[in-house]
């Protein structure tokens, strides 16, 4: 997607939101720098990879059980 595109698809996002106190939180990051936007958007972006991520304990498991 090119940038007038997300730009028309946020912006009408935006307009969908009734939450004032979200809109204050949108307008003070937005009153920031880009590059402070930017780091906020990836510490985001890893917080939501983290919670989606589930860790694998078979082998851990495996192994207790077998010292068992």
């Amino acid at each position: 997607m090119n940038a007038p595109k997300l730009k028309i698809n946020l912006i009408n996002r935006i307009i969908e939101i009734d939450d004032i106190a979200l809109l204050k939180s949108l307008e003070s990051l937005f009153s920031t720098s880009d590059k402070n936007i930017s780091k906020f958007l990836e510490l985001a972006n890893e917080k939501m990879q983290q919670e989606n991520e589930t860790e694998d304990f078979t082998a851990y498991i495996k192994e207790w059980v077998k010292n068992m």
